[in-house]
């Protein structure tokens, strides 16, 4: 991380490994580290940042890097200089050119470097992760969801880790995640899983191939009757199935239940049995006979009830696309429809498959 001059602020070593061999004053781990600091100019100055050698291998006691740890009380930089500085005399074929960059350079800078050194042992491998984060945010939310809320939280920390490294960011927070700023990241997420949550999958997408199968629902032949165009039936297709999606998930998940259901969706049909009755009342005022324009009105009744947020599966609930796509499930069934004559086209249709 470097500040908006380009100064490296500290630099991380990660190392993981799956055995658990200590990291001494002969590792690989250790000398590679050195070679990669002394060698860098801004690392290896005076006055360069803070480095930070993070392993998941348990440290040596007695070692250099046992002194160079995170608790003051407990740093001794002379002592982990004469054991270093003794280390570099002789070792395997691996370490050597991280020894050889130990003695070309001088005590000063040697002493310097040790200074900004900490040494983190034994911490947590990246197959852990999951298991630790969890355990801490259970605290927050029914426990059926800590694994999505984990998920949706890693999920930021990856985007916002990756803006880091790929600008150098002056704003305020700059080149770094903020306490504050994770906490009220935790917050924001945290509050979609509230017990009375329906949880939404926002990545939840569908590939062609599904999208293609859902041209196949009833619904989609009734929207072609009031002349939607290809880019509306397959936004309406999408609709479906992420409100199927979500509906599916909700329920097994305990999250919603029958009976919700069965009042939201009846909600529904009122509400659209009611602008149905009226469209038809304006039709007939109208006179209107004339095929197209019935198609039209209807259309018109679809994109009204598409943009209503009159009924909602719960109060606090205002994700557009489960009303489109519940009533799209609605329409399957053939009872309630958008065109005028819907109900005598359907009968046709089935008519029409019987013979």
């Amino acid at each position: 991380m470097t500040d908006a001059a380009g100064h490296p602020l500290s630099a991380i070593q990660l190392k993981q490994h799956v055995s658990q061999t200590s990291l001494t004053d002969k590792s690989v781990d250790l000398w590679k580290t050195i070679r990669v600091w002394l060698q860098t100019p801004s690392l290896a100055a005076v006055d360069g940042p803070m480095l930070t050698l993070v392993t998941t291998a348990p440290v040596q006691a007695g070692s250099a890097a046992s002194l160079l740890g995170i608790n003051d009380a407990e740093r001794n930089i002379a002592k982990a200089l004469s054991l270093l500085d003794t280390a570099s005399g002789t070792g395997s074929v691996a370490t050597q050119p991280g020894r050889e960059a130990w003695t070309k350079v001088s005590p000063s800078v040697r002493a310097s470097l040790l200074s900004r050194i900490r040494v983190l042992g034994e911490q947590a491998s990246v197959a852990e992760l999951d298991l630790l984060l969890d355990a801490e945010l259970a605290p927050f939310v029914p426990s059926k969801h800590v694994a999505e809320y984990r998920s949706r939280l890693w999920g930021w920390w990856d985007s916002r880790a990756v803006s880091i490294l790929l600008q150098n960011r002056t704003v305020v927070g700059g080149g770094s995640v903020s306490a504050a700023e994770l906490y009220e990241r935790m917050q924001t997420i945290r509050d979609d899983f509230r017990v009375d949550a329906l949880v939404v999958d926002f990545t939840l997408d569908f590939d062609d191939e599904k999208v293609a199968a859902g041209h196949d629902e009833h619904f989609v032949d009734q929207l072609r009757w009031v002349k939607v165009g290809t880019g509306t039936l397959r936004n309406a297709v999408v609709d479906y199935l992420r409100a199927y999606a979500h509906t599916t998930k909700w329920v097994q998940n305990g999250d919603l239940f029958d009976d919700e259901l069965e009042r939201y969706q009846t909600a529904l049909k009122d509400e659209w049995s009611r602008r149905f009755y009226e469209m038809i009342e304006d039709l007939e005022t109208d006179g209107v006979i004339d095929l197209d324009v019935r198609a039209v009105r209807g259309r018109e009744l679809f994109r009204t009830l598409s943009e209503s947020v009159q009924v909602t599966i719960r109060p606090e609930f205002n994700v557009a696309f489960h009303a489109r796509g519940t009533r799209h499930n609605i329409a399957n069934d053939g009872e309630y429809g958008w065109h005028p004559d819907f109900e005598r086209i359907l009968a046709g249709v089935l008519v029409g498959a019987a013979e």
